[in-house]
């Protein structure tokens, strides 16, 4: 019995582990305290000593205490904007830089989707950037109704690129004011704009087939079309015909043929309010006028400047008209100086401006026939601009930048 009993004693100790050996249950989770760990024991017989095995059921406690959470709890890494409707998140994209809220729509898809909602581009400055053909499709197809392109210069696309721009985009204002861009380009720009108000295509060539494009938009109201080339006299006839609510008109400088201005005086709309054909030098005369004021006898601003071709009727035949109240015959030299004293006739007229014909005795005189006329008052034509002066945050008096 003794014999049995020394051999049993030792075959227990060479099955003893080493005393640093790892309790699986302890050492698995990385939430357990360590001050927990260096508390527990080297391996040991649990049945025979009682405290180590209150020591294991704390441990495992520990370990399923402390796994992680499956529920969402509100930590500095969260995505906070997933707490926001769409309304408050497109509020918030409303004070950001265009730039900006390009960056934002590529971070997410809710992003990207939010950052294109219509009321975010309803007006975009673009003045005097270069701007790619995709970009400008780009532009046009987010619902932008303000658009002001003054200086911008488009790049035309590949040649194996097709010209083609979203179809009836819902731009109002276009402001192309000296834009660099091709005609085929413009055309097809042109081409589907259909809800045009207000056009500026200041020195900007076009062709007439562009001018055909211009006459689609029959709600047009204010055409500015200063110092254009092309404007021949089938292409002032598709437009005079059918702008029929133009009221705002500008062709100064143009250099229009004798036929062009003839489809001019004679199909230009009866609402006409504003007109400017200065620079008509060898085209513009007395029966052109008179025909002119016949037709439109609702205009209220009139410039005439640098149509040389007048004489001292032309001043009969301008007091004849009932609401004008600005008028413009600088540098017309065919006009005798005492002819403008019959202006006093014109009861509406507001401002008269005279520039490169009169002295400044003259003037005081006639200023003082005149009475409350302002004389001179105005160096460059505001009929159909889009900007006049120094702003250039606007076009026709709408914001283009938020």
């Amino acid at each position: 019995m003794v014999s049995f009993t020394q051999n049993t004693s030792k075959s227990v100790r060479r099955m003893d582990p080493p005393s640093k050996a790892r309790i699986p249950l302890t050492n698995v989770s990385n939430n357990v305290s360590q001050r927990m760990v260096k508390h527990i024991q080297p391996y040991h017989d649990q049945s025979q000593d009682p405290q180590l095995k209150d020591t294991a059921q704390v441990s495992e406690e520990l370990f399923f205490m402390y796994r992680k959470s499956l529920r969402k709890t509100p930590t500095g890494c969260e995505d906070l904007f997933s707490m926001l409707s769409d309304e408050m998140l497109l509020q918030i994209f409303k004070w950001l830089p265009k730039k900006t809220l390009l960056n934002c729509g590529q971070v997410n898809r809710r992003f990207n989707r939010v950052s294109k909602d219509e009321t975010l581009w309803y007006r975009l400055d673009l003045g005097g950037r270069t701007l790619q053909y995709d970009g400008l499709s780009e532009v046009l197809n987010r619902g932008t109704v303000v658009l002001r392109m003054a200086h911008t210069t488009v790049v035309n696309p590949t040649q194996e690129a097709c010209v083609d721009f979203p179809e009836y985009v819902k731009v109002k204002y276009l402001d192309l004011s000296m834009c660099i861009i091709s005609k085929p380009v413009l055309r097809a720009l042109l081409g589907s704009c259909r809800s045009l108000v207000k056009l500026s295509l200041e020195s900007v060539p076009l062709d007439g087939a562009i001018c055909a494009e211009i006459a689609e938009n029959r709600c047009l109201d204010t055409l500015n079309l200063t110092m254009c080339s092309g404007i021949d006299a089938t292409a002032m006839r598709a437009m005079t015909r059918s702008l029929t609510k133009l009221h705002n008109f500008n062709v100064s400088w143009t250099y229009l043929s004798k036929e062009a201005l003839q489809e001019l005086v004679n199909n230009v709309t009866p609402q006409m309010l504003h007109l400017n054909v200065a620079g008509c030098r060898s085209t513009l005369n007395d029966d052109d006028l008179a025909s002119l004021i016949k037709r439109c006898p609702k205009l209220v601003s009139l410039d005439l400047s640098d149509c040389t071709p007048l004489t001292s009727a032309a001043i009969n035949i301008i007091c004849k008209a009932r609401k004008i109240e600005y008028l413009s015959l600088s540098r017309c030299y065919n006009i005798q100086v005492t002819s403008y004293l019959k202006l006093t006739e014109l009861r509406t007229l507001r401002f008269l401006d005279l520039f490169g014909l009169l002295s400044d005795t003259v003037i005081e005189t006639l200023r003082s026939s005149l009475g409350d006329v302002g004389i001179n008052r105005y160096y460059h034509s505001f009929v159909a601009r889009p900007t006049v002066g120094t702003k250039r945050t606007s076009i026709w008096g709408l914001r283009t930048r938020d």
